[in-house]
């Protein structure tokens, strides 16, 4: 069988990247894909940690996911007493942190059935993803500063990739176990492809409202009974230090001593290719061109090409990405007849002249001179006293900023109550941010690795945070200053809230009741257009409707489709509540099954496709209840007062 899944299994991880640092899931790998325990932890999986830090990566980025498609199925109405019932932050971070165990037992599973991943195969879809691209290629510093961003290492980030990978090939392998007949794609292509026919009119609840009466009894019982809905947001202040490699370059100089000897440490560094004896023949070339000589007679006695040189240069019509972007570059600035000054490329050294313009192509000629790529000449400290000095102030740069990082490191860790040692040492100057919440702020507070970390329970506690690297290329050591818990907002503050979502409330239970009694009216013969008529509601109809439908709600067509068939000409009715608390009564009038006999070849072999992907999800779904059963997982409590939960 794990023959069968390896074989099935293909490598498909460039996807992975995108939804890596907002999806439910995140884990460190066991030795490269899993971490040990460490005392931040909310879970062990089969000995395997899920720590605090990455937990609180994945559930900020899910709960602001969260928030923007309610907000926007919603209306983006936050008064919607469906709001904060359905954005319900216990229930969020349970779907999380399952989601993280889930996944770290599948991950285990493909790692003891022997999948694996290579260092190699990770690198290479890192350089190739076009997140980390700058200018046509990879970018470290683009790659570096995203990973900062998010709060994590690149090791870290391998790691997950890592796991991402084996566990995509474990279950990707399912599909290809996964058999199915001609009958079963026959049967799944007329559900899949099937059309519904129905009408429908929907109740709205504000329309009712004004048949509903609140009472100063209701407003404090819902109060009393909601507190929590109105809590204020946990806010804390930073006190912060924060260690910039750009301040150290400013307090950093260098006399030219200090810069002779660097150079001379470095010599090499400063030397090139010997292009002096081409250059020189190109300049006379040239000299001799505009003077009147004949572009492609020189061609033809000088030029190392031999595929343009018979032609007298002629390379032909170009694009701007067909050549290299320093020949390019150079062949269309020059105008109509313009002869350029000597270009180097990998090739060797060029004069390019530019014999006609085409719209976005360019004509061009040039005389290529050979160079000897293993001579190389030393440029002498004047010439390259502008780089030598450049080259000079990052390496000072870079060994002072190494020390100051590392007395910020220690002496924040050494004596973690506190900023002022290590500020009075390394000289920086303490600042503060906030009152932030959860959610970010402003400036430092919406870096969402210095968010997670002010709100980590060992900074909360009244330590000092780990070095955070910013997207700068500065690191802040933060602490809390000032903690503000969570409170009861006083009545009088949210009484106008409390009145709009009990109108919405009764009004949505009076639209229930009534649409209850509409649908046994419906099922006893009544007309829905009547209905509608009556209840001054819109009616609507819908024909051949498939499950793919885009414009009507997913709510909707999941009602319509768990409908029964209509027999004997007699329509099927039904009432919904909808998410926004509005009712919805449905009649369903036809129903056509897909009929696969009819379907293109791409069709048929789509919904075999389909099938098996379907059936190898349920088989993963299946695998993850097994390993479930039989795991040891330990939920640690984030409150010392609590145990640890272990199932």
């Amino acid at each position: 069988m794990m023959q069968a899944i390896r074989d099935g299994a293909q490598g498909i991880i460039a996807w992975i990247i995108v939804l890596l640092l907002t999806i439910v899931f995140a884990m460190f790998g066991l030795q490269g894909y899993v971490g040990t325990t460490s005392n931040s932890d909310v879970a062990e999986v089969n000995g395997v940690s899920i720590s605090e830090r990455d937990f609180d990566l994945q559930y900020r980025n899910y709960r602001q996911q969260q928030r923007q498609q309610l907000l926007e199925l919603l209306g983006n109405d936050v008064n919607n007493p469906l709001f904060k019932q359905l954005f319900n932050e216990d229930v969020m971070r349970k779907r999380v942190l399952d989601g993280m165990v889930q996944r770290r037992l599948l991950t285990l599973a493909a790692l003891e059935a022997g999948f694996n991943v290579g260092d190699e195969q990770i690198d290479r879809t890192i350089r190739e993803f076009p997140a980390f691209q700058k200018e046509g290629g990879f970018n470290p510093d683009v790659y570096k500063q995203a990973l900062r961003f998010q709060g994590m290492t690149s090791g870290s980030f391998k790691s997950r990739l890592k796991q991402d990978e084996v566990t995509s090939q474990f279950t990707n392998g399912l599909s290809g176990t996964v058999f199915v007949t001609g009958q079963q794609v026959e049967n799944w292509y007329k559900l899949q492809d099937q059309k519904r026919t129905f009408s429908y009119v929907t109740l709205k609840a504000e329309d009712y409202r004004h048949q509903v009466s609140i009472n100063d009894e209701m407003i404090k019982a819902y109060y009393d009974s909601n507190t929590q809905q109105f809590m204020t947001d946990e806010e804390v202040t930073l006190a912060y230090v924060e260690l910039s490699p750009e301040d150290i370059a400013k307090q950093l100089g260098a006399d030219e001593q200090a810069l002779k000897e660097f150079y001379e440490e470095r010599i090499a560094d400063y030397a090139v290719i010997d292009t002096t004896k081409q250059q020189a023949t190109l300049q006379d070339a040239r000299k001799r061109i505009l003077a009147g000589e004949d572009f492609a007679k020189l061609a033809k006695e000088i030029s190392n090409d031999s595929g343009s040189a018979n032609l007298g240069g002629e390379v032909g019509l170009i694009g701007r990405t067909d050549m290299e972007a320093a020949f390019a570059d150079v062949a269309f600035a020059l105008k109509k007849g313009e002869i350029s000054e000597p270009v180097q490329t990998s090739f060797g050294m060029h004069i390019i002249k530019v014999n006609s313009i085409q719209g976005a192509q360019r004509n061009v000629s040039h005389i290529l001179l050979n160079v000897d790529t293993k001579k190389l000449r030393t440029r002498s400290f004047e010439e390259v006293r502008a780089t030598v000095e450049k080259d000079y102030q990052a390496s000072a740069v870079d060994k002072e900023f190494s020390e100051k990082y590392q007395l910020l490191n220690n002496l924040s860790y050494e004596q973690p109550d506190t900023l002022e040692p290590v500020a009075a040492e390394l000289n920086l100057t303490i600042k503060t941010v906030g009152p932030i919440t959860r959610r970010g702020g402003e400036g430092l507070a919406k870096v969402p690795a210095v968010v997670s970390a002010a709100f980590s329970t060992d900074v909360l506690a009244g330590n000092n945070s780990e070095p955070l690297e910013l997207e700068n290329n500065n690191v802040v050591v933060l602490r809390v200053s000032k903690h503000k818990e969570a409170a009861p907002k006083p009545l009088t503050e949210v009484n106008d809230v409390i009145i709009q979502r009990l109108l919405a409330q009764q009004s949505q239970k009076l639209i229930k009741d009534k649409g209850a009694q509409l649908v046994e009216q419906l099922n006893a013969d009544a007309v829905l257009a009547k209905v509608a008529e009556s209840e001054k509601a819109k009616y609507e109809e819908a024909s051949d409707i498939q499950r793919t439908d885009k414009k009507l709600p997913r709510e909707v067509l999941t009602s319509v489709f768990a409908m029964p068939h209509p027999a004997d000409g007699k329509a099927v009715h039904k009432g919904i509540e909808l998410v926004s608390g509005d009712y919805m009564l449905l009649s369903l009038t036809s129903v056509t099954n897909g009929d696969l006999s009819v379907a293109t070849e791409e069709q048929k072999l789509a919904a075999k496709r389909s099938l098996q992907t379907h059936l190898a999800q349920r088989e993963v779904t299946a695998l993850q209840a097994d390993l479930r059963q039989s795991a040891d997982i330990t939920f640690y409590s984030q409150d010392d007062t609590d145990p640890a939960v272990t199932q």
